[in-house]
């Protein structure tokens, strides 16, 4: 390619190895410093077209989605989709053509913002200057190629794959989507599941590396989606770990920047509380997370151009095009650069500000109610024993939580038992389902977790011990699909024999059961357990919904509140969300960590928002969270 406007005597050339695919390895700092110099030539750039894709993706195409998918909803005469209730919605052609459509409308918005993009990026490295009308129209074109072959594949890689290898920050449209925490929390309790969970992980990485020329293949390469995606395997079959140097330097600094900014702002605000008043302490803390999300957004925005930088100039030589590398001297550094410069940084300024009054009203607020959120023990106290066992329980009551939560489910012969996995191979080595077990079969069972070992004791037997200790219990009761009939009857019996039944509180992830324990005895207080949940609350008589963390929205909670009911979260580990929780404030949060909710409690209730708002509401910028 030519090198176009840049001139002859100011241009340089990225260019790998051809045999190689990619710089070797004592090549790749030089080549990573040509591609920020690259980067940085015209950054506020690519920063300013970053932030007009990401409104018009959060102000128009998400409220177009949950528009759609409301009428989804409405055809299949629901309120919320569950990992229950899912069937329903796909079982309606019509909601099914609105999902499809949301399908096309997302995969259509995500690919916009890289593909124009990567449209920059091709056309500064082939040396053409950067005509809006021509990139428009290049944008266009390779959308439309893109949208004519809409591969499943392709979305699988855009709505999964990149959003769990780490780059959901990057778009509005995938920025919430991860591995939901409980999923993580059942993995990493034993070994076993442990080396399954690193495995898992691995392979997510493994194939967001070994697809990641997909996008430039398409656009630089003019390829079909699919053969865009072969191309990338090619390419990177030999040079795996070149490409994850290459990627993972720029990502992983940009990673750390954003952790220590996160650390010094929440330095600031907790030398501002500690040195002034509440009024101006909370004015700062609104500063900081005003300059926190703006200064945040620029450090995500510049690593994502850098990471494509890199890409474009790998499949450009994979393609055997040269990339052409623009020399900024003091001679191209003119008056309007600078004034584009100074313009930016005013933006941002200005940006950092209007956040910042946004931040404003909660900042310097103590937090009304929040000393009434009830602690519960998730499955005890897994750090003191072996979950659901009686030893767990024990430590929980010595932690001080307020209501400790246990899973129990019946055994072969109509017994309950405390346990949470229906089959016993991750924490037992017993390959067998509790269901196909009787009691005295589950008994001889040891369970290990965390260098403890215990045993599997009855239902009644933990109500009764949870009684001596004086804590109560949040029942939950797993509904298998394999209970004999009339188990809720005997359920409840059991329950009436310890003679705690109304010091405890239940819940179960079954809708059925829920209502027909609260038809039976209306006098208990029964609650929905929720694990995955789209739109509203499902309509249900309960006292209360448990909802899992990834679930939860504070209009959720909104929700309840005017329907009369409570709101518990699980299972929350981390403090920062804990502390947002506790600052809304929701009734409960299940967590393992009792010791450090209980202080978070504390420390929000008599404490101004100032004191822990920028922590909460920068975590999503820090890596050690």
């Amino acid at each position: 390619m030519g090198v176009g406007s840049t001139g002859q005597d100011h241009s340089a050339q990225i260019h790998a190895d051809s045999s190689q695919g990619a710089p070797k390895f004592t090549e790749i700092p030089e080549f990573l410093r040509r591609i920020w110099r690259l980067s940085h030539a015209r950054v506020f750039r690519y920063l300013l077209v970053i932030s007009v894709i990401q409104l018009v993706n959060g102000l128009g195409v998400l409220p177009a989605i949950r528009y759609l998918f409301g009428l989804a909803l409405e055809t299949s005469h629901l309120e919320n989709v569950t990992d229950r209730t899912y069937t329903v919605l796909l079982s309606q052609p019509i909601s099914v053509l609105l999902l499809l459509a949301i399908a096309v409308l997302a995969l259509a918005a995500v690919s916009l913002q890289f593909v124009a993009l990567i449209v920059m990026v091709n056309r500064q490295q082939s040396g053409r200057p950067p005509n809006l009308g021509e990139m428009f129209a290049d944008t266009l074109t390779c959308l439309g190629r893109l949208l004519s072959y809409p591969s499943p594949l392709l979305m699988v890689y855009f709505f999964l794959a990149l959003p769990l290898g780490g780059l959901g920050l990057s778009s509005v449209l995938i920025q919430g989507v991860g591995i939901p925490p409980f999923v993580t929390r059942e993995y990493l309790k034993v070994p076993l599941s442990t080396a399954i969970y690193v495995l898992m992980i691995g392979s997510i990485l493994w194939v967001n590396l070994r697809l990641i020329l997909t996008l430039p293949m398409l656009v630089v390469g003019e390829k079909k989606p699919l053969s865009a995606l072969g191309g990338s395997l090619r390419a990177t079959h030999k040079n795996f770990f070149r490409y994850l140097v290459l990627v993972g330097l720029p990502l992983g600094v940009a990673a750390l920047s954003a952790s220590a900014l996160v650390g010094v702002l929440v330095w600031i605000s907790d030398l501002a509380t500690s040195l002034m008043t509440e009024q101006s302490s909370g004015v700062i803390a609104s500063l900081c997370i005003g300059l926190g999300h703006t200064l945040g957004f620029m450090i995500i925005g510049a690593a994502t151009v850098v990471a494509l930088q890199i890409l474009v100039a790998l499949t450009r030589d994979r393609l055997g095009l040269t990339s052409v590398f623009e020399v900024r001297t003091k001679e191209h550094r003119t008056v309007q650069a600078r004034a584009a410069r100074a313009s930016a940084g005013t933006v941002a300024f200005g940006l950092a500000v209007a956040v910042s009054f946004y931040a404003l009203p909660a900042s310097g607020q103590t937090v009304s109610g929040a000393e009434d959120t009830q602690i519960l023990a998730h499955r005890g106290y897994s750090a003191g024993g072996v979950e659901n066992t009686l030893g767990a329980l024990d430590a929980a009551a010595e932690h001080h939580a307020d209501y400790v939560e246990a899973d129990f489910q019946e055994t072969k012969d109509g017994h309950f038992v405390a346990s949470h996995d229906t089959n016993l191979l991750m924490v037992s080595g017993v390959n067998k389902n509790i269901y196909e077990m009787t009691l005295e079969q589950v008994r001889h069972v040891t369970v290990r977790e965390g260098g403890f070992t215990d045993r599997i004791p009855t239902m009644q037997e933990y109500l009764e011990h949870a009684d001596e200790l004086g804590i109560p219990v949040l029942v939950e009761l797993k509904v298998t699909g394999h209970e004999s009939k009339g188990y809720l009857d005997r359920f409840l019996e059991d329950i009436d024999a310890t003679g705690t039944t109304t010091k405890n509180i239940y819940h179960s992830l079954s809708p059925t059961a829920v209502n027909e324990i609260k038809r039976e005895r209306p006098e208990l207080r029964v609650g929905l357990t929720v694990a995955m949940s789209v739109g509203k609350l499902p309509r249900v008589n309960c006292d209360f919904y448990t909802l899992e963390q990834a679930s939860f929205r504070p209009e959720l909670l909104e929700q309840a509140h005017e329907q009369g009911q409570d709101v518990y979260v699980w299972t929350v580990n981390d403090e920062s969300t804990i502390r947002e929780l506790l600052s809304m404030p929701v009734d409960g949060i299940v967590t393992d960590q009792v010791e450090m909710a209980i202080s978070d409690r504390q420390m929000v209730a008599n404490n101004p928002a100032s004191e822990y708002r920028v922590g909460y509401s920068l975590a999503y910028l820090d890596l050690f969270r």
